[in-house]
């Protein structure tokens, strides 16, 4: 019986996300303070969960993938019901409180869309997932991200001149949020432009993967524009932001501080790891991002937990998030010593030769 409720909650756990939505989806039904509430209470459990759960370090062995793969693929229909419901409301009245949503369904945004459609388009050799993920992506304004995420940032992670998304120890956040975001379209306009010359196809066609997702994207703005009223249009741009911000700040956390020498191996120890238990199940073990890196091509629940402390976050993070946003100098501080312990005994004598200054760190 112990071992049939252990394998039931190894599945149960990557629904998380879905449970999430449905449970969104009763609020902006229910609506008002009462319907806020419970919304809320979402963010809430989220934000105990990730100080409280602890870490998840299991590598189950499944025997019904297809059951981990509808955790994911369900996502992206359960936020568009959403998505719908809230314009819908906002549309046909707008109140204040509705103000508080935007934050929460922006963030549900990122995990639904974003994360989901980052991990669909890692699976290049299934079209009818990168269709779907290309959309999820399309839909949260980051039509440019397949193409810069697969052949950009996955072969330049660590070398900040070259990589939009490594965040430099001491950067700013919300700069770091904004110049990362408008940076990936333009690295990955130059990859995709690269690729098209080297097979003597034009550029201005349907063959740029970039201006076919662009497309995608002007469709999603223009069904919006259709269904919904400027109201809607505000409140869909406004819950974008919030979520490609909590993206990007996804990305700065990452991979803040960690260096890598041009031309040498991608290791475990150029991005930051995270088992811990409730961000894991949410992101379908994105914070398993050590071992991500080093072998992109595992399906998520395949992800080694890498159990050096060395390279681990203190939390999950959406904590580390916020931290960042609202004390940015208190979440320095707490990554401070682990860039130092980094550069002692992890980087190459290469890598040391970058972050000198990180022996001066507390």
């Amino acid at each position: 019986m112990k071992n049939n409720m252990s394998s039931f909650f190894s599945y149960l756990k990557f629904y998380l996300s879905p449970i999430f939505l449905l449970t969104l989806a009763a609020a902006l039904y229910i609506d008002g303070l009462q319907g806020l509430v419970i919304a809320s209470s979402i963010v809430a459990f989220i934000v105990i969960g990730e100080i409280f759960f602890g870490n998840d370090l299991s590598v189950p062995k499944y025997r019904f993938p297809f059951l981990l793969d509808l955790s994911v693929f369900i996502n992206v229909p359960l936020f568009f019901i959403v998505l719908y419901l809230f314009l819908t409301k906002v549309s046909n009245g707008f109140e204040l409180y509705h103000l508080f949503y935007v934050p929460i369904l922006g963030l549900q945004m990122a995990l639904s869309w974003i994360n989901v459609g980052h991990e669909l388009v890692h699976r290049k050799s299934k079209k009818f997932d990168c269709e779907i993920g290309n959309w999820a992506l399309a839909g949260s304004w980051l039509p440019a991200f397949a193409i810069e995420h697969i052949y950009g940032h996955h072969k330049n992670i660590g070398i900040i001149s070259e990589d939009p998304v490594t965040a430099s120890a001491g950067d700013n956040p919300i700069k770091f949020a904004v110049t990362a975001f408008i940076k990936e379209h333009i690295h990955a306009w130059g990859i995709e432009t690269r690729q098209l010359k080297r097979r003597n196809q034009a550029i201005f066609s349907f063959r740029n993967r970039i201006l076919v997702g662009y497309l995608r994207t002007v469709i999603v703005f223009c069904l919006i524009g259709y269904f919904f009223n400027w109201v809607g249009m505000v409140t869909y741009l406004a819950l974008g932001v919030v979520a490609n911000y909590i993206f990007q700040l996804t990305n700065f956390i990452e991979h803040y501080g960690l260096v890598r020498a041009k031309g040498t191996p991608i290791e475990h120890h150029h991005s930051w790891n995270s088992n811990n238990r409730m961000t894991s199940y949410l992101t379908y073990n994105l914070t398993r991002h050590s071992d991500h890196h080093v072998n992109s091509r595992k399906e998520f629940w395949e992800l080694n937990p890498c159990l050096d402390s060395g390279i681990s976050l203190p939390s999950g993070y959406l904590t580390y998030i916020l931290l960042f946003t609202f004390f940015p100098s208190y979440a320095k501080s707490k990554m401070y010593p682990r860039l130092k312990n980094w550069h002692l005994n992890y980087a190459s004598q290469d890598e040391k030769k970058m972050t000198t200054r990180y022996i001066d760190f507390a």
